[in-house]
């Protein structure tokens, strides 16, 4: 059944050609299908993701450093780099689990480059 849920595909072309319908022969199949172009939108989203909550742990980190003892703006500042990293260990956990049940599937759905 593992095997079954890695070869989750939109293989058009192919059941084209094996039903013998015309023109069919031309057509070609993209290597992957569905299960391909989801796992790659999943990584993008989660790269993208990684990258915002770092960027405003950054934001963060320098606007409290040029908040001048100001304690408003210095606690605002700690309030954005708690949120950044609250979201960073939300989406390290969306990530695990992620790879936790493609293991116990047997598919690959995130990709890191």
């Amino acid at each position: 059944m593992n095997k079954q849920l890695a070869q989750v595909t939109l293989d058009i072309a192919g059941e084209a050609q094996k039903q013998g319908l015309l023109g069919a022969e031309q057509a070609q199949s993209a290597d992957g299908g569905f299960g391909v172009w989801l796992g790659n939108i999943l990584t993008v989203v989660m790269t993208l993701g990684a990258v915002a909550c770092l960027g405003l742990i950054i934001f963060g980190a320098f606007t409290w450093i040029t908040s001048g003892g100001d304690k408003n703006k210095a606690e605002e500042a700690r309030n954005k780099i708690t949120a950044a990293i609250v979201g960073l260990i939300v989406l390290a956990a969306t990530v695990a689990i992620f790879n936790l049940v493609a293991d116990f599937l047997g598919i690959t759905v995130i990709k890191f480059i």
